[in-house]
C-alpha cells in the first residue's frame, strides 16, 4: 500500500516529539558525546529559526536528531508489506516490483539506508519512496537542517562550464538555478563583464548577496535570457514541471544548461539525489517539459544537458 505524505508528517512529528522529552545539557564536545549523553539532551531546542551558525554542541543534537527521527522512520516502515507494484516516479509506468532493477546504498547525512528503483521503460533511476513521499513541508524541513549541519563542495568550476554552454552573449541577464553558498560562480562571471545572477529560494541554503534572488518576481523583472543549473536537477520532487517553470522565464529558441553527475547512478549515496538521468529519461523529460535537446556531453563526474525552448 502507498504510503501518503500525511503518513510521514505523522512519523516526523512522532520523532521531534520523542526527541523533545529529553533535557539540555549547555556543552558536548563531539557527536559521540551528544550521543552519550541523550538522556541529558534536548534537541530540540536546536531551532532551524535560530539567526547565525549552531555551535558545535547544536550541529552534534541536530546530526543526533535526525539520525533517530530516520531510524524511527525505517522501522516503522519495516512493518509494511512490501507492494506488489510500483509505478516509476518520473513517467508513471506501473507494473509488477520485480520489473524494477532494485539500487540499495547508505545515506552518508544520517538517513539509513536508500532503496531506489529503476524504471524499465523510461530508465530512469527514482527514490528513495520515503523521501518521495514527504510533504512539501516536510522535504524543506529536511533541507533546512541538513544546511545546519553539513555545506556543499565548491562548484565554482562546474557552474562556469554549464554557463559558458549557452553560448552567452553580453548585455544579456543569465540565472544560476539553485546557485547556493558553495559557489563563487556568480562573482567570477560578474567580474569578467557578463550579467549573472544567483537564484537560491531556500534560506538555509543561499548565502545572501547583491545579486543573489530569492523570489520568482526577481526572475521576472530581470528577463533573463538563459538559465545554469549544477547539481540541481536531480533533487527536483518534480522535474518536468521545474523545468517547465524555467522555460517560462525564457525567451523563445533560449537555452538552459544543467550539469549533474546524476545522469548516470553517481553520488547516490545521499537520499536527497531522488532522480538519475539515465538513457531514455533525459529525452523524456525534455520531451515532456516541451523542450528539446541541444546537448548532451559528459567529461567525468562533469555531465551537462542543454535544452532550448520552442
Amino acid at each position: 500500500m502507498k504510503r501518503s505524505p500525511g503518513f510521514l508528517a505523522h512519523l516526523l512529528k512522532r520523532s521531534r516529539l520523542l526527541a523533545a522529552s529529553v533535557m539540555r545539557v549547555d556543552a558536548v564536545s563531539s557527536h559521540r558525546d551528544a550521543v552519550a549523553n541523550v538522556d541529558s539532551i534536548n534537541v530540540d531546542s536546536v531551532s532551524v529559526d535560530k539567526t547565525g551558525p549552531l555551535t558545535t554542541s547544536e550541529q552534534a543534537l541536530l546530526r543526533y536528531q535526525i539520525g533517530a527521527r530516520w531510524d524511527m522512520i525505517h522501522r516503522l516502515h519495516a512493518l509494511k508489506a512490501a507492494p506488489a507494484h510500483l509505478s516509476c516516479a518520473l513517467c508513471g509506468h506501473t507494473a509488477r516490483r520485480d520489473a524494477f532493477a532494485e539500487h540499495v546504498t547508505e545515506c552518508i547525512f544520517e538517513g539509513g539506508t536508500i532503496t531506489r528503483h529503476q524504471c524499465p521503460v523510461c530508465d530512469v533511476i527514482f527514490g528513495s519512496d520515503l523521501m518521495l513521499d514527504l510533504s512539501p513541508e516536510a522535504l524543506t524541513r529536511e533541507y533546512e537542517w541538513h544546511y545546519q549541519i553539513f555545506s556543499e563542495g565548491d562548484s565554482t568550476e562546474q557552474e562556469i562550464r554549464a554557463f559558458k554552454a549557452l553560448n552567452p552573449e553580453r548585455g544579456r541577464a543569465y540565472v544560476n538555478w539553485g546557485s547556493g553558498a558553495w559557489s563563487s560562480s556568480t562573482e567570477h562571471l560578474r567580474a569578467e563583464g557578463w550579467e549573472v545572477y544567483g537564484y537560491e529560494p531556500h534560506g538555509s541554503a543561499h548565502g545572501g548577496g547583491q545579486y543573489v534572488l530569492t523570489t520568482r518576481s526577481e526572475l521576472e523583472q530581470i528577463k533573463p535570457a538563459g538559465i545554469f543549473s549544477n547539481n540541481v536537477l536531480e533533487h527536483f520532487r518534480y522535474p518536468v514541471a521545474a523545468l517547465r517553470d524555467m522555460a517560462s522565464l525564457l525567451p523563445a529558441g533560449a537555452l538552459m544548461s544543467h550539469a549533474t553527475p546524476c545522469f548516470e547512478y553517481r553520488f547516490e549515496f545521499t537520499r536527497f539525489h531522488l532522480f538519475f538521468f539515465l538513457g531514455k529519461s533525459r529525452e523524456w523529460i525534455a520531451e515532456q517539459a516541451n523542450l528539446s535537446i541541444a546537448d548532451y556531453r559528459a567529461d567525468g563526474d562533469f555531465m551537462n544537458l542543454v535544452l532550448q525552448t520552442p
